[in-house]
């Protein structure tokens, strides 16, 4: 009986899956965090952990169909959520970029489309008239006004 134990405790030991999710590589050391390396940076980090995400479900994925622990089927459910948000989160990065040139592009075009109008050209010519003097010009009319004349009246007292 005991045979038939180790049999398959051997059995089982050389079905294991090694897990490669879990190993580090050794990386040289990266040059220090500054405000114009971030956004590389991020894509760098994220990729790396949506690839190791994704690595970890596969390894699960085989573990789980083979057995029925809860803990592991809550683990792998816990690992596909993390990666479907990395992803979207990737996605959601990579559309901003995206919308952010589009809109340099289309602000380009505009400036360029504005600056083929015509400029008019600044006139020094100055006009000092009054608004009757302006219209009698434009309408060719002489002038309305009469002249006055003033004679010698009498007042009346009542």
């Amino acid at each position: 009986m005991s045979d038939e134990i180790d049999s398959i405790i051997q059995e089982l030991k050389a079905d294991e899956i090694a897990p490669t999710f879990l190993t580090r590589k050794k990386e040289p050391e990266s040059e220090k965090l500054t405000d114009e390396n971030v956004g590389e940076y991020v894509y760098k980090k994220s990729s790396e952990l949506v690839d190791s995400t994704l690595s970890a479900v596969q390894s699960l994925k085989d573990t789980v169909l083979t057995g029925s622990d809860p803990k592991e089927i809550a683990a792998l459910s816990t690992l596909i959520n993390a990666a479907t948000k990395a992803l979207d989160q990737l996605n959601k990065i990579n559309l901003q970029n995206k919308q952010t040139k589009s809109n340099e592009e289309m602000k380009k075009l505009e400036i360029a489309a504005n600056s083929k109008k015509p400029v008019l050209p600044n006139t020094t010519n100055v006009l000092i008239a009054t608004r009757d003097e302006i219209m009698n010009q434009l309408f060719d009319k002489p002038s309305r006004r009469e002249k006055l004349q003033l004679t010698d009246s009498e007042i009346i007292e009542q």
